[in-house]
């Protein structure tokens, strides 16, 4: 285990309310966890306790073992000196290359110069920057100054690696290839990442596990599969919203009634995820009862290798074949919610 946090909390005098309140968190060794909240959630000041720059009230955080609260200043900074970090910002020098600039962390350590000089061209290579050693800040592209400030986050051989809404000034292209590149780095180097994000699609391309914050709180939690594709609390439920979205048409919206009547459709919306989203459901519902579904909606996304989405369906009722196929459903672990009945023009 790389980190662990106990029982965390911190406070400050101009809030009313805690900015952490009670927060239990484990990131295992080589997994990449994502923090996500709403503004003011406290993603950031959790982050700064990890890394250092603020200290909890209360609670403990173990980083390989070693508790940062009990630490003095020198081990301290000794620890810290294996967690790399990065941010929105870059923070790069402009009147240093490339090179230079990723060197600074080996610098402060008082690293030979031959041995920065083998880290350092070993990780510009590992990030796509090789061609641009000798490059200043100002002659790269947004995504090429990101990679050299992982580059530098890196390079000092660290455990850890966190990143605070690393993306935001990114456009969509360049995150992802960000993305697919701290995937990369993590797969083989076997260094966890802790990456701090607003955005929802930052989480499901490349998290094993993710973390809800609402109010300073963890309000759920656990592998990203399992939390998307069924979300218990408002807050994660207020974040997905705009992610595996399906819902009816206004006009047939208006159109639904809550008891069935004579000749009518029942519409059910299906949520399906992992091994479910692999069967034909369709059509084997097609097959064993004998009857023509209309697909009226649907959304489907991936999580890595793993489906997750909802298709809105409808179908001749009847309160016996209904509940047959309702029961069928829930044997392929589908996740069915009736909205209603309608009789179709």
């Amino acid at each position: 285990m790389t980190l662990l946090l106990e029982n965390l909390s911190k406070s400050y005098a101009s809030q009313n309310e805690a900015a952490l309140q009670d927060i239990n968190l484990k990131v295992d060794q080589g997994k990449i966890l994502g923090i996500i909240g709403k503004s003011g959630a406290g993603k950031s000041t959790l982050l700064r306790c990890l890394n250092g720059l603020e200290k909890p009230d209360s609670g403990r955080i173990l980083f390989k073992g070693n508790d940062l609260n009990l630490m003095e200043s020198a081990k301290l900074r000794a620890i810290r000196s294996q967690m790399g970090v990065v941010s929105q910002s870059f923070n790069l020098l402009s009147r240093r290359t490339v090179y230079e600039n990723v060197a600074l962390p080996l610098e402060f350590m008082n690293v030979s110069e031959a041995e920065i000089e083998k880290k350092v061209l070993k990780i510009i290579e590992i990030v796509g920057l090789k061609d641009k050693r000798d490059s200043y800040p100002s002659q790269l592209s947004g995504g090429q100054r990101q990679r050299v400030a992982i580059a530098r986050a890196l390079v000092a051989d660290v455990d850890l690696l966190l990143c605070d809404e690393f993306t935001s000034a990114l456009d969509p292209q360049t995150t992802l290839e960000i993305l697919k590149l701290l995937q990369e780095i993590n797969r083989s180097l076997n260094i966890s990442i802790v990456l701090v994000t607003h955005d929802i699609s930052v989480i499901k391309e490349i998290c094993d596990d993710v973390c809800v914050l609402d109010k300073g709180r963890i309000v759920e939690e656990g592998a990203v599969s399992v939390v998307f594709s069924n979300p218990q609390h408002p807050a994660t439920q207020s974040l997905l919203s705009g992610l595996f979205v399906t819902t009816l048409p206004d006009f047939i919206q208006s159109d639904l009634r809550a008891v069935p009547s004579e000749n009518c459709d029942v519409i059910l919306k299906l949520s399906f995820s992992g091994g479910s989203a692999l069967h034909p459901i369709i059509s084997l519902v097609i097959h064993k009862f004998e009857i023509p579904v209309n697909i009226i909606a649907g959304s489907v996304d991936h999580i890595g290798i793993i489906a997750i989405g909802n298709l809105i369906i409808s179908f001749k009722h009847d309160a016996l074949k209904t509940e047959e196929i309702l029961k069928f459903l829930s044997e392929y672990k589908i996740n069915v919610e009736s909205l209603g009945y309608i009789n179709w023009p």
